[in-house]
């Protein structure tokens, strides 16, 4: 029997996205899941570190998606473990507290396809509206003992930001929000993830695993900025490769460096440089794609 993964990734053959996702240089992931607990603990940690982060650093929220969907309801052992999870969490962060009446109040069910979903139907309407659901979800689940694996929940939930509520209605069990929920995960599981909630910061083509602390992020901010000091320091050097010749555009069909890149090279900063050379492998791609 073919998994729900395994029939989006037959149906990712025929549909694509306009918005292929790739790894980045520069961009720190956030690889969560909006009903994990463990990421609701760090959600006041990953504010502050969203606020102090580096400006030459991209930050980028991933959907891991924690469990597939089902109409199943939880198991006991399942529901032990959870509830065991939320009393860790209340002992050892900061401020973080339960609602424990959703399980008295609910048929919890071991389903959070449908929250991630929601995620993505609102960042197709707006980028910016998305971290406004999740808090929205967030507060539902923990603190109004309200279950957002149910689609009424979730509607209930974008009511109370500037969504489109008719279209959210209606894209958020479409095909094409299920395929980007496939990709996420797929995406997640290639820069290495397995947990959330996990970061993974991306310098120069190597993919570093942040360490999480969930009641400060000075450490954190402290392993990013060594990281990236590094990498700074690390001198970058040309590309050329003595083939030079400029084409009409004044690329070099060697390096595939534009002129200036390469006038400029010596006084170019290792972002700038890293930049240029982005923009040349680009260009490299495209070229080879059109000789073939």
């Amino acid at each position: 029997m073919l998994t729900y993964i395994d029939n989006l990734r037959k149906n990712l053959t025929i549909y694509k996205t306009n918005n292929n996702m790739q790894i980045e240089n520069n961009t720190l992931y956030y690889v969560y899941d909006p009903m994990c607990s463990w990421c609701y603990a760090f959600e006041q940690t990953l504010s502050e570190l969203q606020k102090q982060l580096p400006q030459l650093l991209s930050f980028r929220a991933i959907l891991g998606g924690l469990a597939a969907d089902t109409t199943e309801p939880m198991p006991v052992e399942t529901q032990t473990m959870i509830q065991q999870a939320w009393q860790r969490i209340e002992q050892t962060v900061p401020n973080v507290h339960f609602n424990f009446n959703f399980w008295a109040e609910n048929t919890p069910y071991r389903s959070t396809y449908p929250a991630c979903r929601a995620l993505l139907a609102a960042e197709q309407q707006s980028p910016e509206l998305s971290p406004i659901l999740r808090q929205n979800i967030q507060q539902a689940y923990y603190q109004e003992a309200k279950n957002p694996s149910l689609d009424k929940i979730l509607i209930e939930c974008a009511k109370g930001s500037e969504l489109d509520i008719e279209k959210f209605s209606t894209t958020l069990n479409s095909t094409e929000i299920k395929i980007k929920l496939a990709e996420h995960i797929q995406f997640a599981r290639t820069l290495g993830v397995n947990s959330y909630p996990s970061l993974r910061l991306v310098l120069k083509e190597e993919i570093h695993n942040i360490a999480i602390n969930y009641a400060d992020a000075t450490s954190t901010l402290t392993q990013i900025n060594s990281l990236l000091q590094k990498h700074q320091n690390t001198r970058i050097e040309s590309p050329c490769i003595r083939q030079c010749c400029l084409n009409n555009d004044d690329i070099c069909l060697g390096c595939f460096r534009a002129l200036d890149d390469i006038t400029q090279w010596a006084y170019y900063s290792n972002p700038e440089k890293q930049r240029a050379l982005d923009c040349a492998a680009q260009r490299k791609t495209l070229y080879n794609k059109n000789l073939i």
